[in-house]
């Protein structure tokens, strides 16, 4: 029972997250509400860390005194998560047909203001969300960069759904005076609490768009716009990443696997500037490139029980550019 209670009271706090976002606390556009969201996130780019300060074992002996110190120590989970001083909190309701939305910024060049879009279990949208119980549909919220009073760009920035079990994923967000943006995608297993993601996005004012600044998992960080990065592995598997060559496996196209092509371009590359046919700098050279072609704007919607497709996409094309890369580089070795 006390795995319940307790995974019922992390619901209660990510309810209380989004509160300020519901259309009872929508509001009059006004000059500027920033920064407003949960200003910790910005500080929570060291997932490996938190995830071990919040890991919890249910399945275990434990008592009240250690589900208090767990929660005490985990950043995710702290009894004042939800009492953010930078979150505005004189918040009025607009009785206007605008009820979905808050304006957080306006000025003669452009508007940033978020908008409610709530979906059934089906990742459907759904027009009375009133209608529906919390563990019925997820509540989506989408940061919009109006000009003109033309949309010019999006960002998902929160969702929140509550599992079978009662265990929680979303998306949670802040945004500083200066229009930097961070988001993490955490949640609530019998395990505790986790992060998965952190982001860091910025608005680039001379072309009114959100610009990706960068994103780190436990596996990866991503410096854009040509940078990426995979952080070693101690499960790496050098012999079983070769047979992903033999046939085509969409399993294969994963950490392990960059990785394995990753070190042979490079070994290669190496190769080659001891025969003089490339230049020192060759790898990088090509690195920043591959990177840079491959790094696209990531946008993390909800996906129905489904990792986000973005990291997929991404080793695909990282992966297949250092095939062609390898091809490449073995045809020039094999040169009298």
């Amino acid at each position: 029972m006390a795995i319940i209670k307790f995974i019922k009271s992390k619901l209660f706090v990510g309810l209380c997250l989004l509160i300020v976002l519901t259309p009872t606390a929508f509001s009059k556009p006004s000059n500027s509400l920033l920064p407003f969201g949960w200003s910790k996130i910005k500080d929570m780019s060291n997932i490996k860390a938190i995830n071990k300060k919040c890991y919890f074992d249910y399945s275990l002996a434990y008592t009240d005194l250690d589900i208090e110190n767990s929660i005490k120590n985990c950043p995710l989970a702290s009894s004042d998560s939800t009492s953010d001083s930078d979150t505005p909190e004189n918040i009025e309701k607009e009785e206007s047909v605008s009820e979905k939305k808050i304006y957080l910024y306006q000025s003669e060049q452009f508007s940033l203001f978020l908008e409610e879009f709530s979906l059934n279990l089906r990742g459907e949208p759904i027009s009375d969300p009133t209608s529906y119980d919390a563990y019925d549909k997820i509540s989506r919220y989408i940061l919009f960069l109006e000009k003109d009073n033309q949309i010019v760009d999006h960002l998902t920035v929160s969702w929140f759904e509550i599992g079978d079990s009662g265990f929680t994923d979303g998306l949670s967000f802040y945004i500083d005076k200066k229009f930097n943006i961070f988001i993490i995608n955490h949640g609530v297993t019998d395990l505790g609490d986790w992060l998965r993601l952190w982001a860091h996005y910025k608005i680039d004012l001379k072309n009114l768009k959100f610009e990706a600044i960068k994103v780190k998992t436990e596996s990866e960080q991503m410096n854009f716009p040509d940078n990426l990065i995979v952080f070693a592995n101690s499960n790496y598997d050098k012999n079983s990443v070769q047979r992903c060559k033999q046939e085509f496996n969409t399993e294969c196209n994963n950490q392990n696997t960059y990785k394995y092509y990753f070190n042979e371009v490079k070994k290669n590359t190496t190769l080659l500037v001891k025969k003089s046919q490339a230049s020192k700098n060759a790898f990088s050279l090509f690195k920043k490139k591959l990177d840079r072609s491959c790094l696209t704007m990531p946008r993390f919607d909800y996906i129905k029980g489904g990792p986000f497709s973005y990291f997929h996409d991404l080793y695909s094309c990282e992966i297949e550019g250092l095939k062609q890369e390898l091809i490449r580089i073995e045809k020039e070795l094999a040169k009298k």
